[in-house]
């Protein structure tokens, strides 16, 4: 078996003409920390009113507590980060503008990381000289200083909606935003269903689309729309999974390395950490735990109705001596648990796109044994951070080997492929070149 090769320094590909490239088009080539972990969950912000929507501005100084513009501190959770070899936090020669489109809070699990990457991203391209404006629904837990812009639309004013009602209201209060904040070169959209243009001005501004759920199937492709260049994947898994999509580039998401304390001794239970649904592997980490002779702790990231029942139903009849199963585990407690398991179980559903639930028990040192035909097997360094293993029937023979890997090259894996200013990095050098491609096409 072909294990995958990791790139440290993932190239991004884009065409210096604004379009995307895709099949077998040849691209040019380019050379690629958590604030939401305290603030997941919390309750939506307060309505922003038309007249606020009418005065938007990146560099307002609206006083805390309400809607419009804040400026959003250095982040709390950001405590002496790790720096790859090389890797130095430079100012921009030339600062861009930059508009960075985050999901609304509420549409989104309490544990998922997809709004910290927006945030940690704005919070490294300011500290590299950028003006930036943070643009999300449910930021009402952010304070006033001076770091980067933010504007919450909260197109709900905190009222119940579905996440596809506040999905399409939050992308028309975005475009509305974007709008009035007048030319902005780069906008980075990390929000499922993209933004609407509210006015002539905003119509060709050039934007870049991550996505960190599954695209197989998705019958639109890219946003019908002259500024709208294409998708920036999270992982090579995604752009094979979804090979029709216009991909101009390939970016892993990030944590802060760093703040991960390196742990030398893992005796504690195996965990599994992803959803407790029958689609995805709990199941199989629970056999295979089993079959190994070892404890397992099943902790859940996206708790629900669906979780609840499978949980009770299939998986907690199934526990033995020294297992734990966790419908949702906190921020602290999840850390604790992986910093001490005996590594991280991870069968992946093939239609996962992206793991940052891989990158946190590397970088405590903790390996990870999952399965090829995943991204785990892209994430995952056979031999060095973990075991990439062939069929689901020998995870229970990686678990009993995974004890022999050293915690230190587990660790160093991480940090040379998944730390927050490599992933600033790549952002940094695909925005600078697509404003530098607009400004040679005028």
């Amino acid at each position: 078996m072909t294990r995958p090769n990791h790139d440290a320094d993932a190239a991004v590909e884009i065409d210096t003409t604004g379009r995307a490239t895709r099949g077998g088009q040849t691209p040019l080539r380019l050379p690629h920390r958590g604030v939401a972990y305290g603030n997941a969950g919390q309750r939506p912000g307060r309505r922003a009113s038309p007249a606020a929507l009418d005065h938007l501005r990146p560099r307002s100084a609206t006083p805390p507590g309400t809607t419009g513009d804040r400026k959003v501190p250095r982040s709390h959770d950001r405590r002496g980060t790790t720096q790859p070899p090389g890797e130095l936090v430079l100012a921009a020669s030339q600062p861009l503008r930059v508009a960075l489109l985050a999901p609304p809070t509420t549409t989104i699990s309490p544990s998922s990381l997809e709004l910290d990457q927006v945030r940690w991203l704005a919070e490294g391209l300011a500290e590299r000289g950028h003006q930036v404006t943070l643009v999300g629904a449910g930021l009402d837990g952010l304070t006033a200083t001076d770091a980067y812009a933010v504007i919450d639309t909260d197109p709900t004013g905190g009222q119940g909606a579905s996440a596809e009602i506040i999905e399409g209201l939050h992308a028309e209060q975005a475009g509305k935003a974007l709008e009035r904040l007048g030319e902005v070169e780069v906008v980075g959209d990390h929000t499922s269903t993209g933004w609407q243009p509210a006015g002539g001005a905003s119509l060709h501004t050039r934007t870049l689309q991550t996505s960190y759920r599954p695209l197989v199937g998705r019958l639109e492709p890219a946003p019908k729309r002259a500024g709208h260049l294409g998708w920036v994947a999270v992982s090579g898994h995604q752009q094979h999974t979804a090979p029709t999509m216009p991909w101009v580039g390939k970016i892993h998401p990030a944590i802060p390395i760093g703040e991960h304390k390196l742990c030398f001794t893992h005796t504690g239970p195996c965990v599994y950490l992803g959803p407790l649904t029958k689609r995805h592997g709990a199941a199989l980490a629970l056999t295979a735990a089993h079959t190994a002779g070892r404890p397992i702790v099943l902790a859940g990231t996206q708790p629900g109705a669906t979780a609840t029942a499978h949980s009770e139903v299939e998986l907690r009849p199934r526990l033995g001596a020294g297992d734990a199963l966790l419908e949702q585990a906190g921020r602290l407690e999840r850390w604790d648990l992986l910093a001490n398991s005996s590594c991280l179980v991870a069968p992946l559903h093939p239609a996962v796109p992206y793991s940052l639930e891989i990158i946190e028990p590397m970088a405590y040192g903790t390996p990870v044994v999952t399965t090829v035909g995943t991204v785990g097997a892209e994430l995952v360094s056979h031999g060095v951070s973990g075991l990439v293993v062939d069929d689901p029937a020998l995870l229970a023979k990686a678990i009993s080997k995974a004890a022999g890997l050293d915690p230190q090259r587990v660790r160093a894996h991480a940090a040379s492929h998944f730390d927050l200013p490599q992933m600033v990095a790549a952002y940094q050098r695909l925005f600078t070149r697509l404003a530098g491609a607009a400004a040679g096409g005028r």
